[in-house]
């Protein structure tokens, strides 16, 4: 048995504890304590950041610990900053949180070739190893101002704003200043690729000073890991980029890397329309042959790889973006030819008309023209996660969508013996309202005028009767586009603000804030997608949004990828295939969005569902228990404009009457 946790809460800066949230510190106390790991289903507004940073630092402290608090956004990452801000106020704490170097670079010669996070890597590597960026050099003129600068954040913990632009006028590297406060901080927030993506992962640690069994991991957002996890294990690559390197081997008279990219493109021309399954390392072993490549596939590769790399110190040297497509193409294919025949693997070709071009795309494809991808697919996370959680000194994974704790457990190879626990919403029914529409869907067969006209209908009457901000979240861009282009503009009465699916982050984080802005103006409409940055990780706080209206559920589209996906899991949790590989990953995804009004004690928010599959039993019982056990079911053209109404008028902290009957 492990000690009880302390009376009195250290590293709690706040005067009281919302519902439940004393639960949250003792369970993160004592998973940090005694060296396990527990998982915590926690709903939205329980304060779960400060809660498990206050219950996890009390045990660190003791047991000379530290911590890594992981997130998937940069906005999660910016609140675990601002609760140690809170903290340090009361018992001293440091702690920092981290970027990736492009969004950390203050060097214009770079960020003018590109602001590609991994071109940006290769250049800021590039140039600080040939002694050409003049804010890393400053650290050894500057050693004094440096000095000053870790002291100073050391002291109290910056955001990452504040270290960027200090060390801006201070004409010194913030990546690198970063690097210097690592070993000194109480607390590193991170996103989750230092922790999941082998190739960063590695140097990060070194960077650190210490190894990862020293240190606590909270993993907030937790739901979302396993298919990040997968995606730092995949890789893809585009027939442009194939085509580019055969234009790089002429350029250089390498002439057997030009045949074999040559016989690579007409194959990967030649695949059929959509998506299929393709055996990659066959395909390159064909390719290589057919080039009359004198070594074997293994050998050849490695020389092009290694030719690539110089080819970027060559182009480095003359000013140019480093930039090898032999280099890109080898390095592809060696991963292919590692992942051949593994059952956690899959590979595919697919190909497509390209709809709009992709932003960093290299080359760029035209708009209308054939793409070709080849994609390598990890369907095991825990290839990425396993080694992660096993070597750490305990961890605390979070999310208000784990109520199935066990398929996490599983999924991320925790212990049978991790604690699980589910924490109620600290919210009382009548601060919310769930209502499930009966009549209208989108399903595929439902996809036209008339049912997108229903939908709209629907977003038409709960709007209006909303008093501040609603957001309108969709299964996918295409439902998004549906209702645009069958009136939702004009049936709102409110300015509407879209997210756009190739939007710069600048332009996102403009949007966000303007919209925010208009929930004490009158308010307006946000338009999204279900798991897009908006519906995950945003806070939307008081009048900032006070309805979410759910529009269909998040169901992948039956692609090869997604089937191989349900196949896997089911050879590895026999039973559990399609709900681990196709079911909850929709339905957390809806159960974020729908968590999305919910934040501060006194917040009261109307949650819509626009798709009659949400009023069925077996949908309803993957919904988080308190929007589940609170859900009204409304049928075909019974309205909900009162209802709304009603409850905006009757819900708020003094509240004393519940739910209107509808």
């Amino acid at each position: 048995m492990h000690p009880l946790p302390p009376a009195k809460w250290r590293f709690f800066p706040y005067p009281s504890f919302k519902p439940n949230q004393e639960r949250l510190l003792a369970v993160t106390y004592d998973a940090a304590k005694g060296g396990s790991h527990a998982i915590v289903d926690g709903a939205s507004g329980l304060g779960k950041t400060v809660g498990a940073l206050a219950g996890a630092l009390e045990a660190c402290r003791e047991r000379d610990l530290k911590i890594l608090y992981a997130a998937r956004t940069y906005k999660q990452l910016d609140r675990v900053v601002e609760e140690l801000q809170a903290i340090s106020s009361r018992e001293k704490v440091s702690g920092i949180s981290i970027r990736g170097r492009a969004e950390m670079c203050i060097n214009d010669a770079v960020l003018r070739m590109s602001r590609d996070p991994r071109m940006v890597m290769g250049l800021c590597s590039d140039l600080v190893g040939s002694g050409k960026c003049p804010f890393y050099t400053n650290l050894d003129d500057r050693a004094r101002e440096a000095r000053s600068m870790i002291g100073e954040f050391t002291a109290s913990p910056p955001a990452a704003f504040e270290l960027i632009e200090r060390s801006r006028r201070s004409g010194l590297c913030p990546y690198e200043i970063t690097k210097l406060l690592l070993p000194n901080m109480d607390v590193v927030a991170l996103s989750y690729a230092y922790l999941f993506n082998s190739g960063i992962r590695e140097s990060f640690m070194k960077k650190l000073g210490r190894s990862i069994s020293q240190y606590v991991l909270i993993l907030d957002e937790a739901h979302n890991l396993p298919e990040i996890a997968n995606e730092y294990e995949s890789d893809l690559i585009t027939s442009g980029a194939v085509a580019s390197a055969i234009s790089e081997a002429d350029h250089f008279g390498k002439m057997t890397v030009k045949r074999f990219a040559q016989s690579l493109l007409r194959r990967m021309e030649g695949a059929p329309a959509g998506e299929s399954t393709m055996d990659l390392k066959a395909i390159a072993e064909e390719a290589a042959r057919e080039a009359k490549v004198g070594e074997s596939l293994a050998i050849f590769l490695e020389d092009a790889h290694a030719f690539g790399e110089a080819v970027k110190a060559l182009q480095l040297s003359r000013g140019n973006v480093p930039r090898s497509h032999i280099h890109r193409m080898s390095e592809f294919f060696m991963r292919a030819s590692e992942t051949a025949g593994r059952s956690d693997f899959v590979q595919l070709a697919n190909s497509a008309a390209v709809k709009a071009p992709s932003q960093g795309a290299d080359p760029p494809p035209a708009q209308g023209a054939k793409q070709i991808r080849l994609e390598i697919v990890s369907l095991d996370p825990r290839s990425a996660t396993g080694d992660v959680v096993k070597s750490a000194a305990a961890t605390i994974s979070m999310s208000g969508t784990l109520e199935n704790t066990e398929a996490y457990r599983e999924l991320l190879w925790l212990p049978e013996s991790a604690t699980s626990i589910s924490l109620p919403s600290p919210f009382p029914e009548e601060q919310t309202l769930f209502i499930a529409c009966r009549g209208v869907s989108t399903l595929y067969e439902q996809r036209c005028a008339e049912g997108y006209a229903r939908m709209v209908a629907r977003i038409g009457e709960a709007v209006p009767s909303t008093p501040g901000n609603s957001a309108v979240f969709c299964s996918s861009y295409e439902v998004m586009e549906g209702l645009i282009g069958n009136g939702l503009e004009k049936a709102l009465g409110k300015p509407l603000y879209i997210e756009r699916q190739r939007a710069k982050s600048m332009e996102q984080d403009a949007l966000i804030k303007e919209f925010k802005s208009m929930g004490a103006r009158g308010g307006a409409v946000l338009l999204g997608v279900m798991g897009g940055r908006f519906s995950e990780g945003e806070d939307y706080p008081g009048d900032e949004l006070n309805t979410a209206v759910i529009v269909g559920v998040p169901y992948p589209k039956p692609t090869s990828k997604v089937e191989a996906q349900i196949k896997y899991y089911e050879s590895v949790f026999p039973g559990r295939g399609r709900d681990y590989g196709y079911v909850l990953p929709a339905i957390r995804k809806a159960s974020q969005s729908a968590g999305r009004p919910f934040r501060n004690l006194d917040d009261a928010g109307a949650v819509i569902f626009l798709d009659y599959r949400y009023s069925t039993r077996f949908l309803a019982a993957y919904l988080p228990p308190w929007i589940r056990e609170r859900v009204r079911t409304v049928d075909e053209g019974e309205p909900i404009a009162n209802a709304v109404a009603d409850f905006y008028r009757q819900a708020g902290p003094a509240a004393s009457s519940g739910v209107p009957k509808l």
